[in-house]
């Protein structure tokens, strides 16, 4: 069955999600008490429905993904706030994996992640220790860093 009005749901595409790889394409409408895509009776059909509750499905599988990832990233360091690095909240580990390569170890926020989560560059590309490879090292990492100004 199909509406003969225009679905507030068009607008969200399982494609482009699909394509996206990360979460935060429809997070913020998805989260949003004033701007939530409620079903609207006469307007939205079985389809419209099915979709938004894929799209649903998609975002928060990935959410809970990167979040199980920065969890299982997090450094613990020990009580001496003095010489620990600057904390690594979710959307900078995020943006760490979403930069474009190449990421330089000189950025600031990169270094900041390499710091803070058990995380490096290899071949100018972030990686996740616990996924390279037995006996591959990375380029860069918290014990392997150039020195830079903010560090002196």
């Amino acid at each position: 069955m199909t509406s003969k009005y225009r679905c507030q749901h068009d607008k969200f595409s399982l494609t482009k999600l699909e394509k996206c790889e990360d979460f935060t394409l429809y997070l913020d409408e998805l989260l949003d008490q004033d701007e939530f895509p409620k079903i609207k009776p006469g307007y939205c059909t079985e389809e419209c429905k099915e979709k938004m509750k894929e799209i649903y499905r998609i975002t928060f599988e990935r959410y809970i993904e990167t979040i199980n990832k920065y969890y299982s990233d997090s450094r613990i360091f020990e009580n001496n706030l003095g010489k620990n690095p600057r904390g690594c909240d979710i959307w900078i580990y995020r943006e760490f994996f979403s930069t474009p390569p190449p990421i330089s170890p000189q950025d600031e926020y990169a270094r900041m992640v390499i710091k803070a989560m058990k995380v490096g560059i290899k071949d100018g590309k972030p990686v996740r220790l616990c996924e390279l490879p037995p006996g591959v090292q990375c380029d860069f990492d918290a014990k392997n860093l150039p020195d830079s100004e903010e560090d002196e």
